[in-house]
């Protein structure tokens, strides 16, 4: 029997007909969003894309191409809803179901993603990608042997169908996933080797590349891992302005911490103590903290929620590619304008639990820390900080799901460093912020007594629970998911030190961001 469908609130409609001068301008118009999308204007192409949905609501490439937006976005409810429409107006093709698929695992909701993924094979037994997500969905879901098995089913496929590079490489990317473990780092190697210089998937090539670099370090063969990390990052070679970025941070500190009279000083909000935002770089402890807190009783992960950044007023306007607005215009942050952002975002909180403390793991949000302080009066924020070195190199050595394009090159990298470091800095000097920094290379070589800090400052009582974090059977979907299934490890401290004589551009670009005068407010290294 194949795996039930959920009820679709209305029968599938048929996709509107059009003439072919329309069909052509049509085609033409969502080359021109995809375009956009890839160029990094996402929000433009789903503001195009909302217009031709209203007016065309059975557009299956409308609503296609309003999940690829959003998941561009990182807004992965509103892609998974936008594919969801696509699969109602066509609920029996494979590929659309499988793009369904897809945004549900992104979006970390594994077990719906396996049931799509379970759905289109039920159909179509040879769909290859749909069989190559399901490998990954099971991996990502702890269950290895089942994830092996599914990963022998698809070399099986391959034998029967015809292979071109592209396939060939995913083949082997998905076997890297079970090395060193199963499959030996030399035999993926060599796998991924054989055809990635050939491949012309820009996605598979990057993932190829970033899984040879942690297959070599872990051979502690690290020139050549190094080397990899390079050749990942030149496949999407992503423009980024260092310097238009320091000058965004200028203004966002200049707003939040000016001396007038200013339109939030006696915001009321709405109520936040029962919201907790665990910030900091990518790659700082975000996870772990999070997962550690999912023990305590009455606290429920929320993960990287955007529920904040969403209510950011589109006047806001930016220049940079791939990121967020920002709060720069204290002019727009009235009472008003304030009580109904904390309305629309704790919409988003309330879906995660109601009335239990909710955590809120999006790193991102320490360039919102006193917006999110006069939102929600009385939440609390953990600050999770990671030695400098250790913490870039890691953002540097990952393949994200998304565009970051700070991390590029690694003097970029460095100067957004020094820049996050100095927003921090400014923020510890509000009085609404009630914030506690929590240092990586503290928790991991102490984690009883930093986790019980951390539960004190929360008003929170501690249990051993939290030390059992790692026997958890939550999911987490981000690239920390292998690490939040181990106990407190101490291997990722010092990381740096065998890549250190490769790092130059990385501490002259810290060096460079910390040197940089800014805006008359003081800017010396944290200690």
């Amino acid at each position: 029997m194949p795996p039930s469908n959920p009820k679709r609130s209305s029968p599938p409609a048929r996709a509107p007909k059009l003439t072919p001068q329309q069909q052509q301008k049509r085609m033409q118009l969502y080359k021109k969003i995809n375009q956009a999308i890839d160029e990094g204007y996402a929000s433009q192409a789903l503001t195009k894309l909302t217009e031709v949905a209203k007016r065309f609501p059975t557009d299956i490439d409308a609503y296609m191409l309003m999940g690829r937006a959003n998941a561009a976005l990182g807004r992965h409810p509103e892609a998974i809803e936008s594919y969801r429409k696509a699969t109602e107006i066509a609920p029996d093709n494979p590929d659309i179901r499988h793009q369904y698929g897809s945004a549900l695992h992104k979006g970390g909701e594994f077990d719906e993603a396996l049931l799509e993924f379970e759905r289109v094979l039920y159909k179509k037994p040879d769909h290859f990608y749909a069989l190559r997500h399901k490998t990954s969905t099971l991996s990502d879901l702890g269950r290895e042997e089942d994830a092996y098995k599914a990963f022998l089913q698809l070399q099986q496929l391959a034998q029967s169908i015809q292979l071109d590079t592209n396939k060939s490489l995913a083949i082997a990317i998905s076997g890297s996933r079970f090395s060193p473990k199963i499959i030996s780092a030399e035999e993926s190697i060599a796998a991924m080797e054989a055809h990635i210089a050939e491949s012309t998937e820009r996605s598979f090539k990057r993932a190829g590349y970033f899984q040879l670099g942690r297959l070599y370090n872990h051979l502690k063969q690290y020139d050549n891992a190094f080397d990899a990390y390079l050749k990942g990052k030149e496949v999407d070679p992503y423009e980024w302005d260092p310097e238009l970025h320091s000058e965004r941070i200028d203004q966002l500190i200049d707003c939040w911490r000016t001396e007038d009279e200013i339109p939030f000083a006696n915001a009321k909000g709405i109520d936040g103590s029962r919201l907790i935002f665990i910030v900091g770089m990518m790659r700082s402890g975000t996870s772990l903290t999070e997962q550690m807190l999912a023990q305590v009783k009455e606290i429920v992960p929320g993960g990287e929620m955007n529920a904040v950044s969403r209510t950011i007023p589109k006047k806001e306007i930016h220049k940079l590619k791939f990121t967020q607005r920002y709060p720069l215009n204290r002019k727009l942050y009235t009472q008003q304008r304030l009580n109904k952002m904390a309305k629309n975002a704790m919409l988003g909180f309330n879906e995660v639990h109601p009335h239990f403390s909710v955590t809120d793991k999006q790193p991102f949000n320490y360039a919102f820390v006193p917006l999110i302080a006069h939102m929600f009066p009385g939440c609390k924020f953990i600050h999770c900080v990671r030695d400098e070195l250790d913490c870039c190199l890691s953002n540097f050595t990952q393949a994200f799901a998304r565009p970051h394009p700070q991390t590029q090159n690694l003097h970029w990298l460095g100067r957004y460093y020094a820049d996050y470091e100095r927003t921090m800095r400014a923020w510890h000097d509000i009085p609404e912020v009630d914030m506690i920094d929590l240092r990586y290379e503290d928790l991991v070589a102490d984690p009883e007594g930093q986790s019980k800090r951390v539960l004190k400052f929360l008003e929170r009582e501690w249990t051993e629970d939290i030390l059992e974090f790692h026997k958890s059977k939550r999911t987490v979907n981000t690239a920390s998911r292998d690490q939040v299934r181990q106990e407190i490890y101490t291997n990722s401290v010092k990381k740096y030190t065998p890549y250190e004589h490769r790092l130059d551009d990385l501490k002259a670009g810290i060096a460079e961001g910390r040197a940089r005068p800014h805006g008359g407010h003081t800017n010396q290294s944290s200690s």
